[in-house]
């Protein structure tokens, strides 16, 4: 039986894997001599690690980097021979903080190699691996199996995270192939209630038991997109302690109510949203502006959300994040102003004082803790908890 895996699109390789032809490999690549030898050592590698024998395979490279080289051989295979066991790479990736900083998760297809590459130098607080929406039907074993490898084969400086297909379609195979790299969190798309949460995070528990990671070492983030989701905004984000961000999805959510995309069409989904994740001592992140070239309506948007209380925003291209960041960061005057709220409430505290005030202003609570959780973010972005675009 011949399985063909791949592409020979640039960046990619074409892997056809023959169960039925006896054992042979024949590799086509650019620069020849410079380069088939180090290609026939990936595959001969691969090889062992699957255990496989007796196939016949032929790969045509177009400058691949040797994880999507793993992958593609990997999917190959075992789409040739359903009884080879999976590939477990060796992966250390430390846990993420709890409340870490995430004014942007960029998103990327699972599937495309070209746009993979580098995807962790564009400065994101979130990488997010997509392998649903971006992701056609026919890719999905494919793609899955290669942001394994690339999750094994890149050390993230910020967070990465994997974004599953729904559970009741292939969400659970994505989860057994993608968590062997060891993502620091899974997005669960079009979530809408505490069951949906409460079947991913449990399914989290048994796969990191299998792994030998520390049970509730991967966070989640529900996106919110649909009617029903909406209105369950609170269950979802209160469901597990796993949850740590929620998101919104505006483009699902807009087809399901039959509305036309308009900040007041959106309102109601997105103060519901920022309400709950707050309730439930969890980040909040608004929905991806889904026009790359327009950044004025962008940054409108961006700080439409900071000003509604959400913590981040989606990105499509990476263009988009240093404005998101612009954004979601304390600007000059805002730490100017905290620090001043700040050292005021000290001084009165010294001077046994219960009031503070600010040019004849009085300084509630309510603003002294505000101005406090601006410092204490500030402090974080400084540390490198979420870098500068």
């Amino acid at each position: 039986m011949e399985i063909r895996c791949g592409s020979e699109a640039k960046g990619d390789c074409l892997v056809v894997a023959d169960s039925d032809a006896g054992p042979k490999i024949d590799v086509s690549t650019k620069g020849e001599q410079l380069l088939e030898a180090g290609l026939r050592a990936v595959v001969e590698e691969t090889l062992e690690a699957l255990d496989a024998t007796g196939l016949s395979l032929e790969i045509t490279d177009r400058g691949a980097l040797d994880y999507v080289i793993t992958a593609r051989i990997e999917t190959a295979v075992r789409s040739a021979c359903p009884k080879t066991a999976p590939i477990e790479p060796t992966v250390e990736r430390p846990r993420s903080e709890r409340d870490r900083p995430r004014r942007s998760r960029l998103y990327t297809p699972g599937s495309n190699p070209r746009l993979l590459a580098g995807v962790d130098v564009f400065g994101a607080d979130c990488v997010l691996l997509d392998l649903e929406d971006s992701v056609p039907p026919q890719e999905k074993v494919a793609a899955r199996i290669l942001v394994k490898h690339l999750l094994a084969a890149v050390p993230f400086a910020e967070e990465v995270w994997v974004r599953i297909n729904p559970l009741e379609s292939c969400g659970l195979e994505d989860l057994a192939e993608v968590l062997r790299g060891h993502p620091h969190g899974i997005c669960l798309p079009k979530a809408e209630c505490e069951g949906d949460v409460a079947q991913l995070a449990a399914e989290l528990d048994r796969l990191e038991k299998e792994f030998g990671r520390p049970v509730g070492s991967t966070w989640i983030m529900p996106i919110i997109e649909t009617a029903r989701g909406v209105l369950g905004a609170a269950e979802v984000a209160a469901a597990d302690p796993r949850v740590v961000i929620v998101a919104f999805g505006a483009e699902d959510y807009m087809r399901d109510i039959g509305a036309v995309r308009t900040s007041a069409a959106l309102a109601y989904a997105r103060a519901k949203i920022v309400a709950a994740a707050a309730a439930a001592r969890a980040q909040s992140s608004d929905t991806v502006y889904a026009d790359a070239a327009n950044m004025a309506g962008l940054i409108e948007e961006a700080n439409q959300a900071r000003e509604l209380g959400f913590d981040g925003k989606g990105a499509i291209n990476p263009r988009q994040i240093a404005p998101i960041h612009r954004a979601f960061s304390p600007a000059k005057d805002e730490l100017s102003q905290a620090q001043a709220i700040v050292a005021a409430a000290d001084a009165a505290e010294k001077q046994g004082l219960g009031a503070v005030a600010i040019d004849g202003k009085m300084v509630d609570k309510p603003v002294l803790d505000r101005a406090r959780r601006v410092l204490k973010y500030a402090e974080k972005l400084a540390r490198g908890g979420g870098r500068d675009a």
